[in-house]
């Protein structure tokens, strides 16, 4: 598994609109043709900063593109553009302009602790 996040700034006074943005689209289509598999997405807002994170299993070049076509998805990002500060706009509609975004915006994977299965209780 591979968790990948990104970070975006909104526009002051935009946060009801992007939470509602965001909690409330549909989810896209999470498995690409080469079995690249989506297996969450979580977001997180605060002071005027968005962060994105997805986990998946498979190959993140796949997912990008995967998405970049998913109609659901091309939705979301087309409203969400319109509260984004302009120097975090992107163009995400097409496998490159998302490819460049997740490069740009992405963020440096330092840790993930898991617990031990025989820590969890049954």
């Amino acid at each position: 598994m591979q968790r990948l996040a990104i970070m975006f700034r909104i526009k002051p006074g935009t946060e009801d609109k992007v939470r509602d943005l965001l909690a409330n689209y549909a989810p896209p289509v999470r498995v690409t043709a080469d079995g690249t598999r989506m297996l969450s997405t979580s977001v997180f807002m605060k002071d005027g900063i968005v962060v994105r994170m997805i986990e998946i299993e498979g190959d993140v070049p796949s997912l990008m593109a995967h998405i970049a076509q998913d109609p659901s998805i091309q939705y979301v990002e087309s409203e969400l553009d319109k509260y984004v500060v302009d120097e975090d706009r992107r163009s995400a509609n097409t496998p490159e302009g998302a490819r460049e975004f997740f490069l740009r915006m992405g963020m440096e994977h330092i840790t993930t602790r898991l617990a031990p299965l025989e820590d969890v209780e049954a």
